[in-house]
């Protein structure tokens, strides 16, 4: 029996100001989830590009020009009669000053009100994507829980602006990784950083650790979602993708995207792999395996939110 369920091509708008603050629109009382809050945009006409949608819509309902967007995040959702595909755009550069020219409210919220607004239900891995940076570092192997050139790169990574890192060391012994990571964590908080431990939920529980990431062997354990603040996952394959999903990650790593060093026997999913992964993921994901930060614009066109590396981002 053919899929009856009309599709919608939504294309949306992450705008920020100076402040670092998101606009966001309320939906009007009369339409479907009236009194929700949204990103700005609207639905895609046909034959127009998505960015040709993103300018028209923006200037439409807040009165703003946008001169600079590069893709952040789309999102599939499906309810009982319509399946939406949202497109969601950075706004980098825009001129004008917005407001609701068809009436609609608008807010621009700081990290802490957005996180207590009420959204449609596909906006909110649109949430997660504007919380989370564009790189995510992960730590080399440590020589020992004590190894100071490790935590002075990692202070110096931590003092670049570097904000979301993995903690990973496989060879420490259990009392050795503890020692380690709490002082891993302890540099982290200083720096207001979010520092994922790769390890169990209960070793990651008892560091009072701010998230938790599953390899993929954790991953395809998990009968439900680690309970962290922030949970993230390395995915390989297609199964792992919708694992994730199932158990509700905030975002995943999709490796090896390109030839590694370190795994030259592997072959390399690829970027157009690596865009239909992401297209699976019901959340942000990013590009693991061969990475430089010159491969941001390539992430970015192929639906990742960055990219994830040891030797690129810890150097």
């Amino acid at each position: 029996m053919p899929n009856t369920v009309p599709k919608l091509h939504v294309v949306a708008g992450v705008i920020t100001n100076s402040q670092g603050e998101v606009l966001l629109a309320r939906r009007p009382d009369h339409l479907d989830e009236g009194g929700l809050w949204e990103f700005p945009g609207g639905k895609r006409e046909r034959g127009e590009t998505v960015k040709q949608t993103l300018c028209r819509e923006l200037w439409e309902e807040l009165g703003i020009t946008v001169q600079q967007a590069r893709p952040l995040i789309s999102v599939i959702h499906t309810n009982a009669d319509k399946t939406i595909f949202l497109d969601v755009w950075r706004v980098e550069q825009w001129e004008g000053q917005p407001t609701g020219c068809e009436g609609q409210t608008v807010q621009w919220c700081n990290s802490t009100q957005l996180l207590e607004k009420t959204f449609p239900t596909a906006n909110y891995p649109v949430v997660t994507a504007v919380q989370l940076p564009s790189l995510y570092a992960i730590t080399p192997e440590p020589i020992a829980y004590d190894d100071n050139a490790f935590f002075y790169r990692l202070e110096t990574c931590l003092a670049s602006g570097t904000s979301l890192i993995q903690l990973r060391a496989k060879t420490l012994s259990q009392e050795n990784y503890k020692r380690w990571a709490e002082r891993a964590l302890t540099l982290g908080k200083r720096y207001k950083a979010r520092m994922l431990v790769n390890n169990s939920p209960e070793v990651v529980e008892a560091l009072g650790a701010q998230g938790i990431h599953l390899n993929s062997y954790r991953l395809r354990s998990c009968q439900e979602r680690p309970a962290q603040p922030w949970v993230a996952a390395s995915c390989h394959s297609i199964e792992e993708v919708q694992q994730a999903n199932n158990i509700g990650v905030d975002f995943i790593v999709i490796s090896p995207v390109q030839p590694t060093i370190s795994h030259p026997d592997i072959k390399p999913l690829g970027w157009f792999q690596f865009f239909q992964l992401t297209e699976q993921a019901n959340c942000p994901a990013f590009a693991l395996g061969g990475m430089n930060t010159r491969d941001l614009p390539k992430a970015w066109a192929h639906g990742g939110q960055g990219i994830a590396a040891i030797r690129a981002l810890w150097g």
